[in-house]
């Protein structure tokens, strides 16, 4: 290691080497693992090479143990063999697994009883929602799924969820999963404090039960949300939690005017006071006054001793006034007389 580095301080490299191992947040557009990016071209025909994560880990032995635990503090599993290399690895290490706060998992690996068994100390949960590997059978999917869903029940200490989804929620495997997740959190997810529901939900009846575990949950403070495109109870039954604080309607794009579900939902106080909380639009909005003009108001009086200057009304000139129509006394026939100028006649300019 050169000199400069050796004599950094260890807090200042922990800090930079967590920026540079640190894991991106998912696109957007989320790619399933059953559908694998395209590979680019290279010239000399081998796969194209570019600098992993772990890559500082092995600079030097200095930041191998500085930033180890980094490595392991946010886990990203996008296939079922990462999960099970992973599982292989914490089960050899168990110090390894105290590290892990956050676990974002991009589809349903079996795996994932054997990882968060291994973490007692998994704080956040980032889960996609899919539907099971493509061409799998149907007996060994449903054994997949229902081992992917006994993971919940194994990690009670869980503060902040998020939830996303990459198949519709009325096929089987999503529905199973909601509704296993739904019964986790009411057994035993007592610390869970933010929902973070990454796409527009519509209940169902097989996904009741997540909507009663969040309305339950004791210690919930915020949910965040896709505005819905139409109304739904779904928010409105999560409202009812006395301990939630806020909602965060997202996108704030789609907040402006009038919208189906806004306009509904302003006929409950409880739930449109929690939006205008969490939702920095609607409270703007809430705060707009419109300012109304009021009635004409004299000026008030001049104080005493102060000589009072009287304006003579302004006299219309004849010049502007209609004509008059007087009678002939004698035919009876109306006149028209038109009023004369007092003023001094224009000068026409000759065209010659």
């Amino acid at each position: 290691m050169s000199s400069p580095l050796a004599h950094l301080p260890e807090e200042l490299l922990e800090h930079i080497l967590e920026l540079a191992i640190t894991p991106t947040a998912p696109a957007p557009h989320y790619r399933p693992s059953w559908h694998p990016p395209p590979q680019p071209h290279s010239p000399s025909g081998a796969p194209p090479s570019a600098p992993s994560a772990p890559a500082p880990l092995l600079v030097s032995r200095t930041w191998l143990r500085i930033a180890t635990p980094l490595h392991y503090r946010h886990v990203v599993l996008r296939s079922h063999r990462q999960t099970r290399l992973l599982a292989r690895t914490l089960a050899d290490n168990p110090a390894l697994g105290a590290c892990v706060r956050s676990l974002r998992v991009e589809g349903t690996f079996a795996a994932l009883p054997d990882v968060v068994r291994a973490c007692p100390a998994l704080e956040a949960f980032d889960m996609t929602v899919d539907n099971g590997a493509a061409g799998a059978e149907a007996g060994a999917a449903d054994e997949t799924v229902h081992r992917f869903c006994s993971g919940f029940r194994l990690m009670p200490r869980v503060k902040h969820l998020v939830i996303r989804k990459n198949a519709y929620l009325t096929q089987p495997v999503p529905t199973l999963v909601i509704d296993e997740l739904g019964k986790a959190i009411s057994a035993g997810w007592e610390q869970l404090e933010t929902v973070n529901i990454a796409f527009r939900y519509s209940p169902s009846a097989a996904s009741n039960s997540f909507v009663t575990s969040l309305k339950m949950a004791p210690r919930l403070r915020d949910v965040r949300a896709l505005l819905p495109a139409v109304w739904n109870t779904t928010l409105l039954e999560i409202s009812a939690n006395p301990a939630l604080e806020r909602i965060q309607l997202t996108p704030t794009t789609e907040l402006v005017g009038a919208h189906l579900f806004l306009s509904e939902a302003r006929k409950h106080p409880r739930l449109i006071e929690l939006i205008r909380a969490g939702t920095p639009t609607m409270r703007l909005r809430a705060h707009t006054t419109t300012v109304v003009p009021s009635a004409y108001a004299p000026p008030p009086p001049l104080p005493v001793g102060v000589p009072q200057i009287r304006v003579p009304p302004q006299s219309t000139p004849r010049a502007h006034a209609k004509p008059e129509h007087r009678r002939d006394a004698h035919a009876g026939i109306p006149l028209l007389v038109v009023p004369q100028r007092h003023g001094p006649a224009a000068r026409r300019m000759s065209a010659v």
